[in-house]
C-alpha cells in the first residue's frame, strides 16, 4: 500500500526577506502555511549579528512547535550556520562533509531517516567545479541508504546539471520552479537599463528514489527569503 508524504526544501537566506529586513516570526508565518510534515532547511543562523545573535533553529521551533535540528557548516564571527531539519518530533540525524576545493566555504549534509524515508538536506556550493564534486559525492551518500529516499536542498544548479543524482535513480517530478528571488527595486532596475524583474532562477529541488517519487511540486509565494519554499507531494510504495 502506498503512503504520501509532503515534504518542503527552503532556503531561509537568515530569514533575511526582499524588503531586508530579518523577521523570523515572518518566516514562520510561511513555513505554517507550506502544510508539509518534513522540512529541509539552508541558511539557518546561530549567533551571528546580522541576525540579531539569534538561535534561528529553536526560535522557529518554537513558534513551529516542533524540534528543528541544526547542523552548522560555518563558524564566523561568533556565530555559526548551516542546515537544518524537522519532521515533528524527536529524530536521530547526522552530519556529512562534502568535498571543496581550498580554503572555500565547507558544504556538507544532513542525514536523517523519519516516516519509513531517509532524507539527505543539502546546500551545494557556488563554485562549479566544487559543486559537480559534491553532486557526485550526494549520489554516493544516497545511494548508500537503503530504502525510499529524498535528496533536497539548494544545489545552486538547475535539473540539467544533476546527472549523477539522476544515475543513482533520484528525479523530480520534471517541473521547474523559479525559486531563486530577486530583491532588486524596480526603479533601480529600470536605472539600469532592466526592464522588469529577472526570471527567478531554478535552484532548489526534491528529488526521490529507491521506491519514493514525487508525484507533483510547487512553490510558495513569500517575501520573507529571497528563496520561495520547494513543496513537494510523495509517494511511498
Amino acid at each position: 500500500m502506498a503512503n504520501e508524504l509532503t515534504v518542503a526544501t527552503y532556503n531561509l537566506h537568515h530569514c533575511q526577506g526582499l524588503d531586508g529586513i530579518v523577521d523570523i516570526d515572518r518566516a514562520a508565518r510561511v513555513l505554517s502555511g507550506v502544510g508539509a510534515e518534513v522540512v529541509g532547511f539552508q541558511e539557518i543562523d546561530d549567533g551571528l549579528t546580522r541576525s540579531g545573535g539569534a538561535n534561528q533553529a529553536a526560535e522557529l521551533g518554537e513558534r513551529l512547535g516542533h524540534e528543528i535540528a541544526f547542523h552548522p557548516t560555518l563558524e564566523r564571527g561568533g556565530g555559526r550556520y548551516g542546515l537544518g531539519f524537522a519532521a515533528g518530533g524527536n529524530v536521530e540525524t547526522h552530519f556529512e562533509r562534502l568535498p571543496r576545493r581550498g580554503d572555500e566555504e565547507q558544504r556538507g549534509a544532513i542525514v536523517a531517516r523519519a516516516n519509513g524515508v531517509w532524507f539527505v538536506v543539502t546546500h551545494l556550493s557556488t563554485d562549479r567545479i566544487s559543486r559537480a564534486t559534491q553532486t557526485r559525492a550526494l549520489a554516493s551518500i544516497a545511494s548508500g541508504l537503503d530504502g525510499p529516499v529524498l535528496v533536497m536542498g539548494d544545489l545552486n544548479q538547475s535539473g540539467g546539471s544533476l546527472g549523477p543524482l539522476a544515475e543513482a535513480g533520484l528525479v523530480s517530478d520534471g517541473l521547474r520552479h523559479g525559486t531563486l528571488q530577486h530583491s532588486l527595486p524596480g526603479g533601480l532596475l529600470r536605472v539600469l537599463g532592466v526592464v522588469g524583474l529577472p526570471r527567478p532562477k531554478h535552484l532548489d529541488h526534491v528529488l526521490a528514489g529507491g521506491g519514493a517519487r514525487v508525484v507533483r511540486s510547487w512553490t510558495v509565494a513569500s517575501d520573507a527569503s529571497d528563496h520561495l519554499p520547494l513543496v513537494a507531494e510523495i509517494r511511498v510504495s
